[in-house]
């Protein structure tokens, strides 16, 4: 299964979001423009279907609807917030769409005003429902989160609740006492933690495909592996030749950010499930050298070949759009007006389709859309 399309009204900057998506999208465009939100508009449908999550969950660690919904949400979608999306499973084609309103009446309880499922163009769940009006409180609740209602389109359910997201930092996984260590973490203060509770044989056998791909990018690396503590905190070793006979050994406390950050992403590739599932990177390439940039698509491809994944990523690499692999119409180019976002994929800009005819390099295609235009106020901060 795979997203094929998402749609949105009212959703952080996007008064309106309307694009395709295929096995990867690359996801460009100015700061603040939104590229995390986008991504975060996955993890919001993941957050709801996964154990332990729920609409009410969700939206509650994003600061509540009025954090969530667009400044411009009043004159929009009467003010709903809806999110629909397509996706493609073999020949199946399924649809889901969801628009919660506020309670009202001076309350703040995100309402579910409507819950639609499409199973190959039937309507299989349309909300509200009988039991909604004879009992209101059930619209507090979406069927996606409830395995007893659920039942019919479980396997969406599962989809959703697969969504993985990456945006490990390299601080908070060497000292995550300092940040507040908390299960499932994104930020990585549980990383090592999620790590060592893999059964041993399993393990042992990611970190051996992890350490050999770490000796090609990390020099002098030779060895990684895990080790307890005896305090039992789990560590990640490194183990660096030199002029020893032996290596001399680090740990993640040693590590450079980009080793960090590259173990990270190893560590998800290698431990994402066989069945597939939808990948979220926040930009991949920090901290990391622009060589090691240059082979990210090569490697995400392989990763998908072997994983049936679905690759959606926030970038401002140009070595890594300018692969000869990435293509117009796997980028997504975010663009900010006075109205909020507005989305596009670079195929389909006509202010650049001569550019992308001639084939001038993706980067500097990109770059003409989305670099500010006028830099001197920044330029000037420094002077008396």
């Amino acid at each position: 299964m795979r997203f094929t399309h998402v749609a949105a009204s009212n959703w952080r900057n996007f008064k309106s979001l309307d694009v395709p998506v295929g096995s990867r999208l690359f996801i460009v465009g100015p700061n603040a423009a939104g590229k995390s939100n986008l991504l975060d508009l996955f993890r919001f449908l993941g957050d709801i279907a996964r154990p332990g999550g729920g609409l009410a969950y969700s939206l509650n660690t994003r600061g509540g609807m009025k954090k969530v919904k667009n400044l411009f949400a009043r004159n929009s979608a009467k003010g709903r917030l809806v999110i629909d999306v397509q996706l493609q499973d073999g020949d199946d084609e399924w649809r889901y769409r969801l628009s919660v309103k506020g309670e009202g009446s001076g309350r703040n309880r995100p309402f579910i005003d409507e819950e639609i499922v499409e199973f190959n163009g039937e309507v299989i769940l349309q909300r509200p429902d009988a039991a909604d009006e004879d009992d209101r409180e059930l619209l507090t609740q979406t069927h996606l989160e409830q395995i007893s209602a659920n039942h019919k389109f479980r396997p969406l359910a599962e989809y959703f609740a697969k969504v993985e997201y990456f945006h490990l930092v390299p601080q908070v996984i060497r000292d995550p006492g300092r940040f507040g260590s908390t299960s499932g973490d994104v930020f990585g203060s549980d990383f090592i933690a999620q790590i060592n509770e893999k059964p041993k044989k399993t393990r042992d056998a990611w970190l051996r495909r992890m350490q050999e791909a770490l000796r090609a990018a990390v020099p002098e690396f030779e060895t990684l592996s895990l080790e307890v503590d005896s305090a039992g905190r789990p560590h990640l070793v490194a183990g660096y030749r030199n002029w020893r006979q032996s290596p001399a050994h680090q740990n993640e406390a040693d590590f450079s950010d980009g080793t960090l950050r590259l173990i990270g992403l190893l560590w998800t590739l290698v431990s994402a499930p066989k069945d597939g599932g939808v990948l979220l990177l926040e930009e991949p390439e920090l901290s990391l050298n622009s060589a090691i940039v240059r082979t990210l698509p090569t490697v995400l491809a392989m990763a998908q070949r072997d994983k049936a994944m679905q690759v959606i990523m926030s970038t401002h690499a140009p070595e890594l759009l300018d692969d000869e692999g990435v293509l117009p119409t796997e980028i997504l180019v975010l663009e900010a007006t006075a109205e909020g976002t507005v989305a596009r994929m670079l195929s389909v800009i006509p202010e650049v389709a001569g550019e992308i005819a001639a084939e001038l390099p993706t980067s500097d295609i990109v770059d003409s859309l989305i670099s500010p235009q006028d830099l001197s106020g920044l330029i000037n901060v420094g002077r008396a």
